[in-house]
Parts: structure tokens; C-alpha cells; sequence
């Protein structure tokens, strides 16, 4: 029987910056799609007001990540937060990538807030391990540009990693929710693209870490296959 993925576009960067580059729906879709072959993916734009009038209808959902801060309210993000407590409520599998790890926290009653940004590669320190990491592997780099963290979780949640300059890259709660700081669905090219833009925020030395970085290594892939576990187990 065919089951149902929503994935929620929040990002409101509309410039074309990034052109070629697919939006972050579309990129966590491509990164899903052959990992969960047996779902259906419905696209939505939350930032146009364009969510699911029953989001329980779905068995997953994927809140993307964005250039928006939930600490700066805008019109779009309350029905995204009511749709965050509802699916909470049903125990829908919900996953969540930097603002939407973000948004999870905010709605739920956790607290985020500004942090020295993070660009480039970001490793994390798997602390708790959980059945649907796997492959294992006890640390995951993945490719980050966030210039906002959690700063607490609310209750329930359990963390479940973490980084030197991120005290909550990583986090659960009961078998439902998985959030998670950095992107899984970015490539290489992206980030370097991003960095061009962001470089004037970042400064000489933060920029020159951040490309340094992207010389390394990320797993990516293995943070794909491991959020489709999640959504499966």
C-alpha cells in the first residue's frame, strides 16, 4: 500500500541567487525519493499559506530549511506552528532540517536564537544511537549555513547529539519527530554558492574556514538514509 510524504517548502529567498539549483523541497524530495520508494511526496509551500488541509492525511512530513528565523514572526509560520503542534498530538512522523528543526523546537515550546553562524561542513558527535542509524557510524558531517541555533528543547525531546559550536545539532522525540541542525539535501557546489553570497555577513576568516571545509568529506547520503529509516521504523 502506497503511504504519503508531505515536504513543506518554508525557505523565502525567492531572488534566484541559486539558480540552477532546485528549491529545498524539491532537493530533500530528490534526496528521499529513491530511499522511500513506497511513498507518494506531495510538495507545499508554507511560505505561500499552501499546506495540506489534513495533514494527518500523511504518514511523514519534512519541514525544509530557510533564510527565515522563527525568532522574526511573519504571517506564514503561525499555520505552520498550529500544523507542528497537530501533528505532534497524532504522532505523525515529522522531520525537521535547520529551520524546520528550528520551527519544531519554537512551536513545541523550546527556545532558538541567534549563534555565531555555522558555514561549511559541521561534524556531529552521535551521543545517544538510535535503531535507525544505520549504517552506523558514530559521527555524521553534514553541510551547514545557519546563522541561528536551539538553545533548549521542550520537554520530551531527547538530544541525541552534538558539536562544539552547536549545543543541539541533533534530537528526538519519542519515535515521531527527528530534528536535525545542518542539511543533508545540499551538495558541494551549493554550499560554495551559498558562501559567495553570505561572504560579506561572514567576514575574511569565517569565510575562509567555511571553504577550507568544503574541501573535506559529508555524509549526506548516510543522513538521507538514516531520516528514511526514521520516517519507515
Amino acid at each position: 500500500m502506497t503511504k504519503k510524504l508531505a515536504i513543506y517548502l518554508t525557505n523565502t529567498e525567492r531572488s534566484g541567487w541559486d539558480a540552477p539549483y532546485p528549491d529545498y523541497a524539491v532537493m530533500t524530495a530528490d534526496l528521499l525519493a529513491p530511499l522511500l520508494p513506497d511513498y507518494e511526496i506531495d510538495l507545499f509551500d508554507a511560505v505561500t499559506g499552501e499546506l495540506p488541509q489534513q495533514p494527518l492525511a500523511y504518514d511523514a512530513v519534512v519541514l525544509t530549511g530557510s533564510v527565515a528565523n522563527v525568532t522574526d514572526p511573519e504571517p506564514w509560520m503561525e499555520p505552520l506552528f498550529e500544523q507542528i503542534r497537530q501533528l505532534d498530538a497524532a504522532s505523525t512522523k515529522l522531520v525537521g532540517i535547520c529551520f524546520g528543526h528550528q520551527a519544531i523546537v519554537h512551536a513545541l515550546g523550546g527556545n532558538v536564537g541567534p549563534a555565531e553562524p555555522q558555514v561549511g561542513i559541521a561534524p556531529i558527535r552521535v551521543t545517544q544511537r538510535q535503531k535507525w542509524m544505520q549504517p552506523w557510524q558514530p559521527r555524521v558531517a553534514l553541510l551547514c549555513g545557519n546563522l541561528q541555533q536551539v538553545q533548549s528543547l521542550p520537554a520530551g525531546f531527547d538530544l541525541l547529539g552534538d558539536h562544539p559550536q552547536c549545543g543541539i545539532p541533533l534530537y528526538a522525540k519519542g519515535e515521531h519527530i527527528l530534528g536535525c541542525q545542518y542539511h543533508p539535501e545540499f551538495c558541494i557546489d551549493y554550499v560554495s554558492l551559498y558562501i559567495d553570497l553570505v561572504a560579506s555577513k561572514l567576514g575574511s576568516e569565517l569565510t575562509d574556514k567555511a571553504r577550507q571545509q568544503l574541501k573535506g568529506h559529508h555524509d549526506g547520503d548516510l543522513m538521507g538514509q538514516w531520516i528514511a529509516n526514521f520516517i519507515q521504523a
